[in-house]
Order: C-alpha cells, then structure tokens, then sequence
C-alpha cells in the first residue's frame, strides 16, 4: 500500500469515527424526507382536474396576448411557449402537476447547499484542528511530505463531498419511488425551444441539474480547506468558511450595478444564471468568462493551502 493511500485511508478514519460526521449524514436524510413530505402532501392538495384547469389557463393566457399592447417580445414568447407546453401535457394525457421519482431527485439539488453546508464545516476543520490539538506533529514526523499530507486530506473531504452527494440523490430516488411509483422512471424531460417541444432524458436533466450546484460545492470547500490552513483555531476557520459561504451571493446582489463585481467568486459560482430563461449578474458576462473565472480563483485557492501549509511552522 503507497504511502497517499494510507494517508488518505488515516483522514477517512479522522473524518467517519467522529460522531459529528454521523449526524450531519442523519441532517442530510432527515432534511430529503421532509422535503419528500412537502411535495407529496402539495400533490394531494392539488386540482384532480387538471385538464379543464390547463384549458382555462390557455384561455386566459390567449386573452392576455390579444389584449397585452404592453408586452414586450419576450413576454409574448413565453406566454406563447406556455401555452404550447399546456396544450401537449393535454393532448399527451400528461398531468404536469402529478409528481414521478424524478420530481424529487431534482427538488433534491436544492439541498445541495446543505451537502456544501456540511463538507464546508468538515473542510474547514481538517488543517485547523490539527494545529488545535497538536496532532499535526504526529503526521508531519513519518516520511510523507507536507504535499501529500495536504493532498490526502483535500482528497479526503472531497471523498467525503462525494459520499453525501451519491446518498442526496439515492435517498431522493428511493423516496421519490415509493411515494409515486417507479413506473415514472421512463418518463420524459419535457421542454421548449424556440416555440418546438422537446422530449429529452430525465436522468440527463437531474445530473445537469446536479452538476451545476457541485460546481459550487467544488469551489466554497476549496476555499474553506484554504482558510483552513491559515488558522489554528478550528471554529474560527469554520466560522470564516460560513460567513463568505452564505454572505457571498447577497454582497455580488448588493453591487451587481458596479463592474468589478464579475470578477468575484460568488458572481460566477452559479452557472445555472446562464441557462435559457435566466440572465447573469452582469450582461456582459458568459459562462465561458466565469468558468475561466472559476478555474483562476481554484488555482489560487489550492497555492495558498498549499503555500500557507507547508511553510507553516509547527512549533508556534
């Protein structure tokens, strides 16, 4: 066995014997059941006609366009698309508002966040905490360098990212099954371009859907393993990691109007503002410029974890 892989064996051990890992994993099934409960219990509470309530909504749409002298190109486009969508969910006896496994899968990326969430906290703790208790003397006296001890514990925690990742979606799957029925397995993604309906693939849309929110998952642990390894004190790195991880969205909001604010991290960590129907923070902005963007701020994330670490001096 190399020596990464007994490091990366030893921080696995650190990460899942400590009762903490254990009840966030239990936070994170706890928070996809009662999201599961939701949307069943707004399913039951919804319209049986839904039919005779798609047609009265076309009509009432219909009269919107003939009567809307204010309504730009846009809206008109939208409401046009609408109204396609409602009259294929009737002619293909499909009712939008019946829930299928793959409902649930998808709300279940909303709670990716609380999968960021939670490997933040664990991230933030991997460097800090060793200095805390002293334990970083015990690592750095084998033959290992400080490059794969630090390497084994940013595998560790994406490892760890990985895992409640793959349980969000298997518990969201299962629930979504036994409260609807694993019939609705083969059903259809159905969208609209350019006024032409779609039919693609459910599991192609849950795992973009997922893919977006890893993205951020991806760069806020990186940061918080950086912030990591600039402090001694755990809590005050998980405190640091918390605060640029939930104030950061609403600083890029608050100076949206200003042009240096695409160049922060927290414009450019949600790709989905550049998925039809959305605009980016700024309209000169693309997803090509926030994945290059995104690319430059991992780079310097992972130099000064790595630069603050192995220059780090133990004995202060």
């Amino acid at each position: 066995m190399s020596s990464m892989t007994k490091l990366i064996r030893n921080e696995n051990m650190k990460i899942y014997r400590r009762p903490r890992t254990w009840a966030m994993i239990g936070i994170l099934m706890l928070a996809i059941g009662l999201m599961s409960w939701a949307l069943k219990h707004d399913e039951n509470k919804s319209d049986p006609n839904w039919q005779q309530q798609l047609t009265q909504q076309n009509a009432h749409m219909q009269q919107n366009l003939q009567e809307g002298k204010n309504l730009d190109a846009s809206d008109k486009e939208q409401i046009q698309n609408a109204i396609k969508l409602n009259e294929y969910y009737i002619a293909h006896d499909i009712n939008p508002h019946k829930l299928s496994l793959w409902s649930y899968v998808n709300t279940s990326a909303s709670l990716i966040i609380l999968v960021t969430l939670l490997t933040v906290i664990i991230a933030a703790d991997m460097i800090a905490a060793e200095f805390s208790w002293g334990t970083i003397k015990l690592l750095l006296v084998g033959p290992a360098s400080r490059t794969k001890v630090m390497m084994s514990k940013y595998i560790a925690v994406m490892g760890f990212a990985l895992l409640l990742l793959l349980l969000a979606f298997a518990a969201a799957f299962t629930a979504g099954g036994i409260l609807s029925g694993f019939s609705g397995l083969s059903l259809p993604n159905v969208t609209i371009l350019n006024g032409v309906i779609h039919e693609g693939s459910m599991i192609v849309n849950a795992l973009q859907k997922y893919g977006f929110a890893v993205v951020s998952l991806l760069m806020y642990v990186t940061m918080a393993f950086m912030i990591s390894s600039a402090f001694r004190s755990s809590s005050m790195a998980i405190a640091f990691s918390l605060l640029f991880m939930l104030l950061g969205n609403s600083l890029s909001e608050f100076f949206h109007a200003y042009d240096w604010v695409k160049y922060l991290l927290f414009s450019n960590v949600d790709l989905t503002q550049y998925l039809a129907g959305s605009a980016p923070l700024r309209p000169e902005m693309t997803m090509s410029f926030s994945i290059l963007m995104l690319v430059a701020y991992y780079v310097v994330f992972q130099f000064i974890a790595w630069l603050l670490f192995t220059k780090r001096d133990v004995a202060a």
